[in-house]
C-alpha cells in the first residue's frame, strides 16, 4: 500500500471516538496500526515527513525491527485513543533514539493519557531496550508538561531549537508564532571518545557539558585545525518541508567546509524554509574550524547533543548551530528549570549578537518571556 492509498483509507474510516471509557497503555499490536494512523491524521493531517505512521505494513515491520517503539492507549473497545514512540530518526547514531510522537485523541484530551504513557515509558522502556544508548527529545516551550515529564527520568536541557515548529503545528492551542523546542537528552550507555571545544561557543558548550556523567578526553584549545586541500567534507542534509526546516548532519569537516555550509544557507532560503540547523562533529580536531565558518556565516549557538554522532562521524558529540533565514516571530518560550532556563538564554543571546554582528535574520520573541515558570534545576 502506497502512502497516498493508506491516507485514503484512514480518511474514509475516519470517526469520532466514544469519550469517557476506561484507558489501557500496552505496546503495539499489529491491529492498532490503523488506530495510530488515524491519530497522525487527525494531528498532523497528511503533512507528517515519515510514511510508517500511515503506512499499516511499514509500521507493523518497524516495531518488528525495533526502528520504532510504539505504545499505545486502548479504550475498553478497543480503539486507540493515544500513542507515543522511542524511534530512529536525525542522529547518524543508530543507537541514539528520539522520544516523542505523544498524541491523544481530541475525545481524550483531558485525561491522563499522555502521562500514562510516559510512566509507561518510564518503567518499562528507558534504559531496557536492546541497542539503544541514548534517547532524546525535543520538548516544546510554549507550555511545560513535556519538560517536566522529562526531567523527572534523567532527561537533561542540552539546546534550544529556536523557533523549530510551525505555528500551524499547534492549532487550537492559542499558539501564536512559531514554537521553540527544548533538547533534552537521557544518556544509558556512554561511549567515550574525544571532544574538542570550539573556541567561539566555548563557554556556552562548557556551561552544558557537566550535566551527563560521560567519559571524555577534552581538548580545550585545539579544535581550530585547518582541513587539508584534499580532505572533504561530509554532509548529510536532511529537509523537513512541512516545518521549513534543513538540517545538516556533518560527520567529517573538509577544507571546502564554508563554501559548502553557504551553498545549504543559500539552498534553504530559496526552498522557502525559515531555519537551518547545523550539527557539528565535537570529536573532529576540526570543529573549531567549521564553528568559527558558521559564526561569520551568521548563525548562532543551539546547544550540544551527546551521542549524536557515535560511531557514524567524528564523534561521538554534536555542537548544534542553527540561523533564521528571514525574520519569524517566535510564540511564548516557558522552562521548567533553571538548568532549562540558562540554555535558552544563550541560545537567544548569541542570536541576538548573530543579529547584531552580522544581520542575521532573528526571531522575535517576546518580552520577558525567556525562563516562564522556572524552578530551581
Amino acid at each position: 500500500m502506497t502512502r497516498a492509498e493508506a491516507i485514503a483509507a484512514l480518511r474514509a474510516s475516519v470517526h469520532d471516538l466514544t469519550p469517557g471509557q476506561k484507558i489501557q497503555v500496552d505496546v503495539f499490536r499489529p491491529g492498532d496500526a490503523p488506530g495510530v494512523g488515524r491519530l497522525f491524521l487527525q494531528i498532523y493531517g497528511e503533512d507528517y515527513p515519515v510514511d510508517e505512521p500511515y503506512v499499516p505494513e511499514l509500521l507493523i515491520e518497524a516495531n518488528k525491527t525495533g526502528r520504532i517503539h510504539t505504545l499505545v492507549v486502548r479504550a475498553a473497545d478497543g480503539s486507540v485513543v493515544g500513542q507515543a514512540g522511542i524511534y530512529q530518526s536525525s542522529p547518524p547514531n543508530r543507537r541514539m533514539y528520539e522520544y516523542g510522537q505523544i498524541l491523544v485523541d481530541k475525545a481524550y484530551r483531558n485525561t491522563f493519557a499522555a502521562f500514562r504513557l510516559h510512566k509507561f515509558a518510564e518503567q518499562h522502556m528507558f534504559g531496557k531496550l536492546p541497542n539503544v544508548d541514548a534517547l532524546y527529545g525535543e520538548a516544546v516551550c510554549h507550555h511545560l508538561v513535556t519538560q517536566k515529564m522529562s526531567r523527572s527520568c534523567d532527561f537533561f536541557e542540552c539546546g534550544l531549537e529556536v523557533g523549530l515548529m510551525p505555528e500551524e503545528a499547534y492549532a487550537g492551542e492559542g499558539v501564536t508564532g512559531r514554537v521553540s523546542c527544548l533538547m533534552q537528552v537521557r544518556v544509558d550507555h556512554d561511549r567515550p571518545g574525544d571532544f574538542f571545544v570550539p573556541d567561539c561557543w566555548g563557554a556556552q558548550v562548557r556551561a552544558i557539558l557537566p550535566s551527563w556523567p560521560l567519559t571524555r578526553n577534552v581538548k580545550q584549545g585545539l579544535s581550530g585545525r585547518v582541513p587539508a586541500a584534499d580532505e572533504v567534507t561530509d554532509m548529510a542534509v536532511q529537509q523537513f518541508g512541512f516545518a521549513g526546516v534543513m538540517r545538516c548532519n556533518v560527520a567529517e569537516v573538509g577544507a571546502q567546509f564554508a563554501e559548502r555550509a553557504e551553498q545549504e544557507i543559500r539552498e534553504s532560503g530559496e526552498l522557502g524554509h525559515d531555519l537551518i540547523q547545523f550539527y557539528l562533529p565535537l570529536g573532529s580536531p576540526s570543529v573549531g574550524f567549521a564553528a568559527e565558518a558558521l559564526r561569520q556565516a551568521g548563525c548562532f549557538f543551539g546547544g550540544i547533543a551527546p551521542l549524536w554522532f557515535g560511531e557514524a562521524g567524528q564523534g561521538p558529540d554534536a555542537l548544534l548551530v542553527q540561523r533564521f533565514l528571514r525574520p519569524v516571530p517566535l510564540a511564548v518560550i516557558k522552562t521548567q528549570s533553571e538548568a532549562g532556563a540558562a540554555v535558552v538564554r544563550m541560545a537567544l543571546e548569541d542570536m541576538n549578537r548573530a543579529g547584531r554582528e552580522f544581520g542575521s535574520p532573528m526571531g522575535v520573541v517576546p518580552v520577558n518571556v525567556e525562563a516562564v515558570g522556572a524552578e530551581p534545576a
